[in-house]
């Protein structure tokens, strides 16, 4: 069984740098793997666990320091690691970046039985990914997975969770898993690990190596456009106390509760 786990390098939120065009300059931010998409790894190193045969490829869209990322997911137990990086790519949106991801796993990974992803980016929050990639790839798909019980070559058995409800479905492989809950397993490579994972060769793929045009990638091949990006202003209305605390505090909370 092949899984593929799709990982994206995400900035630090307190190190946020922005491009003229409004979008995130991550060439030159500190970066980290996205949170959702570790939880998706997670879960793939489970089932490699459970399916000693299941063999898990990364792929991770972005600049050449993205590698790190898909380093740490190789010492952590992966098999195979893409990195699809071309200048053409930047400022892709989501359906764009969909179509990147599409065009590479028809072309380098075509025989998966299982896309796992995280359910959103914490530097985006869309959640649109899953969605798109699955209508390009025509698979089915489930988002808000929480839990994924049983994998193989013709189905997945994993549960959704919304609010207080919990459904178990089946779904027919290949298809993909969009995951918001952290994996209870959670391996923290060790240096060992690292060392194993520089033997595995880290392969590259362009905007011509999977065969998409200039138009349908990057800002050109985006129908959205971020119009302005800004960090939200935090005004904190306060109020020093140095006497009688007790009774302002309570003349603060009978005026509250009136309104």
């Amino acid at each position: 069984m092949n899984v593929i786990v799709c990982i994206k390098q995400v900035p630090d939120v307190d190190d946020i740098k922005w491009t003229k065009e409004n979008n995130l300059d991550r060439a030159n931010m500190l970066s980290k793997i996205n949170p959702y998409d570790e939880y998706a790894l997670n879960f793939a190193i489970k089932l490699k666990a459970k399916f000693k045969e299941a063999n898990i490829t990364v792929i991770s869209m972005g600049p050449k320091q993205a590698e790190e990322i898909l380093n740490y997911a190789l010492a952590k137990g992966a098999d195979r690691a893409i990195l699809l990086s071309d200048k053409a790519f930047a400022g892709s949106d989501t359906l764009a970046t969909s179509k990147i991801l599409a065009a590479s796993i028809k072309k380098y990974c075509p025989d998966f039985s299982i896309i796992l992803m995280g359910q959103m980016a914490v530097d985006g929050d869309t959640q649109q990914v899953p969605l798109s990639l699955a209508q390009l790839l025509n698979i089915p798909e489930l988002t808000n997975v929480s839990e994924i019980y049983n994998a193989d070559k013709n189905q997945a058995i994993a549960s959704v969770k919304f609010d207080s409800k919990i459904n178990i479905y089946e779904i027919k492989t290949p298809c993909i898993l969009a995951l918001k809950q952290e994996c209870e397993e959670n391996y923290i490579p060790r240096i060992d690990d690292y060392i194993r994972a520089q033997k595995i060769l880290i392969e590259e793929y362009h905007l011509d190596d999977i065969g998409l045009n200039k138009n349908e990638v990057g800002v050109i091949g985006s129908p959205t456009m971020v119009y302005r990006a800004f960090r939200p202003e935090i005004v904190k209305d306060t109020q020093e106390i140095k006497q009688d605390y007790a009774k302002k505090i309570l003349d603060f909370l009978l005026k509250v509760d009136k309104k």
